[in-house]
């Protein structure tokens, strides 16, 4: 009860600050603190919104604590106590306290989050079937011309209209990559959007786009103000299925900008508190960790400290961009997919181009796995990654592909 009430900043522990949804949700019993007792949700959306810094982890020990009458948890931690206790508990602390410990960007000085899902593969599940989008909206003069935050109803109408053309022209690829077989469902596990390519309010699309693809999505979203936090602020946002017997849900969660490019410097706030990892864990290794996705929001890539904090914790690194020098992006990203040792794929919007995917393959023409070019295009760019070729676990599941040798200091 003591965390929940640190946790929403409220003595009533039953109480919570709702993530608005236009849509229909679950907020809990209104009425009196003894019926609110048998209603709590305690999400991070619930508790303090998509920006909340925690991860399911702190919210599963909240169920585990004040579990409902009846409620079926279903949280995929495995090290919950099976008889809790002040022992027991304190434990189950002091282990997690050396978790975050290993986790924490000693560079960069913010901690990391570690946000674990379960996407019901089966076991002989190999690589991701990635899709990068290359959009073409919002461009640079645009800004200029709508104002900072785009949000005049004319230019809404005209964003809103590309956003679901893009998301239709996707299934339409997809499709017709799979029309060989028998299999026309079009599946997809990653879909990774441009920096301020989307607003928030038509999240809806995207949500609607991965319920036709079983896509978790990562995207830039158009500047916006975050509730208690100075703004506006330069944000991409995680949206992950969570299916499960009840239904589904969908994990949103924010990934902060510290470094503003030129435009930027005068009109948006840096916010960036953590660095949020996405771990899939694999039916086959399931007490193993997880293949680690991670991202920074364009000119946050070039942070050499946040490089060298995220080395040997992610598996793969996105970045969503909106930057006009591709060149320079370009020789980074060779940088960074060596020194990082893992596959690293770049989403530039369509206005300029060069969105890539490498790898630390031995092969050129492995390493290089897709890229962009040309300006004021429309792009839709899809590969598969393996997520067994750079890490220790699954060697009968890797590509079979030579790998470049390691960088010195890579564990």
């Amino acid at each position: 009860m003591f965390i929940r009430s640190c946790l929403i900043g409220d003595l009533d522990w039953t109480g919570s600050n709702r993530y608005i949804q236009e849509n229909g949700q679950y907020t809990g019993i209104k009425s009196g603190f003894i019926k609110r007792q048998f209603g709590l949700m305690h999400s991070p959306e619930s508790l303090n919104g998509q920006s909340a810094p925690m991860s399911g982890w702190l919210t599963n020990l909240l169920f585990q604590l004040l579990q409902w009458p009846g409620l079926q948890l279903n949280g995929i931690e495995s090290e919950w106590p099976k008889v809790w206790n002040i022992k027991t508990l304190l434990q189950l602390i002091e282990k997690r306290i050396d978790y975050q410990k290993s986790l924490f960007c000693k560079l960069s000085m913010i901690p990391g989050y570690v946000e674990k899902v379960n996407l019901n593969w089966n076991k002989d599940k190999q690589e991701l079937d990635v899709v990068m989008v290359q959009s073409l909206l919002p461009q640079k003069s645009d800004f200029l011309e709508h104002g900072l935050m785009l949000d005049t109803p004319e230019y809404r109408v005209k964003h809103r209209r590309h956003v679901a053309a893009v998301a239709e022209l996707i299934l339409h690829k997809k499709y017709s990559h799979e029309t060989e077989g028998s299999d026309i469902t079009g599946k997809i596990d990653l879909i990774v959007w441009p920096e301020l390519a989307v607003n928030d309010a038509d999240i809806d699309i995207l949500k609607r786009l991965s319920d036709k693809t079983g896509a978790m999505i990562f995207t830039g979203l158009n500047f916006a103000n975050i509730p208690n936090v100075e703004g506006p602020n330069n944000v991409a946002k995680w949206i992950i299925p969570n299916k499960r017997q009840s239904g589904r849900s969908f994990i949103e969660r924010l990934q902060g900008k510290q470094f503003m490019m030129k435009d930027e410097v005068k009109h948006i706030k840096p916010w960036r508190p953590y660095q949020l990892f996405i771990e899939l864990i694999h039916p086959t290794f399931k007490d193993e960790t997880g293949f680690r996705m991670t991202g920074s929001i364009c000119f946050d890539s070039t942070d050499i400290k946040m490089s060298a904090d995220l080395k040997g914790k992610s598996n793969a690194y996105l970045i969503p961009a909106l930057n006009m020098d591709v060149n320079t992006f370009d020789s980074m990203v060779d940088a960074l997919f060596y020194h990082m040792y893992q596959h690293v794929v770049l989403v530039n919007t369509g206005e300029f181009g060069g969105s890539v995917a490498k790898a630390p393959y031995k092969e050129r023409h492995e390493k290089l796995i897709t890229h962009v070019h040309g300006a004021q295009q429309v792009s839709i760019s899809s590969f598969k990654m393996n997520m067994f070729d750079f890490r220790e676990i699954g060697n009968a599941y890797n590509s079979g592909k030579k790998l470049k040798t390691k960088p010195a200091g890579y564990v």
